[in-house]
């Protein structure tokens, strides 16, 4: 599921479109109309897209096939190849390779399984070699969310606030664990990898610190309950966004740099957003309400990948309060329906 109207979807399908044949202003209705009109305005002015009286033009001889990838959501891709035979197994997006195809990672394709023996990003390449492992591979990352101008904000009674809008995530790939299938971990392994600025859009919701320690969730426990109510929104938000858990990640502060105070972000994980993000804000109470839900209902005793631990998570799923994090998650619901 994608949003047409995304500038980082709708720049290279105009851009293409220009090339096979030039575009007048009858065709923009076909291309989302006024998100048209603003891209390629853009697109003239950065000088990709020529404007004549005729209409829109593409200015080079060849095909624009480089800014264009049927694989993934972004024109930057890294080759996954097998250094053996050099077969050509596929691509990924340049933003998800560092923690897809990193040095050490196990990488499956179609049904095969291939150890990574390098990254090299300016390259573009990833080389792979056949083997069975009897192991698994979990990238751990670093990372922060900035919000960007243009947020929507609404604010609610006990300090609680949401909002949604454009964000930079940042994240840095910092190493992996190699887990046996039973879960066990053998070790820890450190990698040395740029950081990397996806442009994307953020929901998020904060609740006044005051608010929780009256709730009942200490200093000390605010961190980890954030972090637990982060693991729990984003594993209910595919059941209103339409989406795979894959495409969406999230981050959790005690005091956000763009909020001022505990926070919980929601991100898409697409150049631009996939309006993924957008969705959980029109549905954030029913959304919102189900995490509650799945977190105060679930008979474990201190969190489990049923409610509040996440397979994606970058440090481990460590530092998580399943009790705290049924706290925040009330508050902000009972703010939510005006209780």
């Amino acid at each position: 599921m994608i949003d047409p109207t995304n500038p980082f979807v709708l720049g290279p399908h105009l851009i293409c479109a220009a090339a096979e044949h030039h575009l007048t202003e009858d065709d923009l209705g076909t291309f989302g109309g006024p998100a048209a009109r603003r891209v390629l305005d853009e697109l003239v002015e950065r000088r990709v897209l020529r404007r004549r009286p005729g209409g829109f033009f593409w200015v080079n001889q060849a095909h624009p096939a480089e800014r264009v990838s049927l694989r993934g959501s972004g024109a930057g891709q890294v080759a996954v190849v097998d250094r053996v035979n050099y077969r050509l197994l596929g691509t990924v997006d340049r933003h998800r390779a560092p923690a897809a195809v990193h040095a050490g990672a196990v990488h499956l394709h179609r049904g095969e399984t291939f150890v990574v023996d390098e990254l090299d990003l300016d390259a573009g390449l990833a080389h792979v070699r056949a083997a069975r492992p009897n192991w698994t591979t979990v990238p751990r990352s670093m990372s922060t969310v900035s919000l960007s101008d243009g947020q929507q904000i609404r604010s609610h009674d006990n300090g609680v606030r949401v909002g949604v809008g454009p964000a930079e995530l940042t994240t840095q790939v910092v190493g992996y664990l190699r887990r046996r299938p039973t879960g066990e971990v053998l070790d820890q392994v450190a990698l040395d990898l740029p950081r990397h600025t996806l442009p994307t859009r953020a929901v998020w919701f904060s609740v006044d610190a005051g608010t929780l320690r009256a709730a009942g969730v200490g200093p000390a426990e605010v961190a980890a309950s954030l972090h637990a109510a982060e693991h729990a929104a984003i594993g209910l938000l595919p059941l209103f966004a339409g989406c795979d858990r894959m495409d969406i990640g999230g981050l959790s502060a005690v005091a956000h740099p763009d909020t001022g105070g505990p926070t919980v972000l929601v991100h898409d994980g697409h150049p631009g957003g996939a309006g993924f993000a957008d969705r959980g804000h029109e549905a954030i109470l029913p959304w919102l309400t189900a995490a509650r839900d799945a977190v105060t209902a679930c008979p474990c005793d201190a969190g489990c990948p049923s409610c509040v631990q996440s397979p994606r998570c970058g440090t481990g799923n460590q530092q998580l309060h399943k009790a705290g994090a049924a706290v925040v998650l009330r508050l902000v619901v009972d703010a939510l329906a005006g209780q």
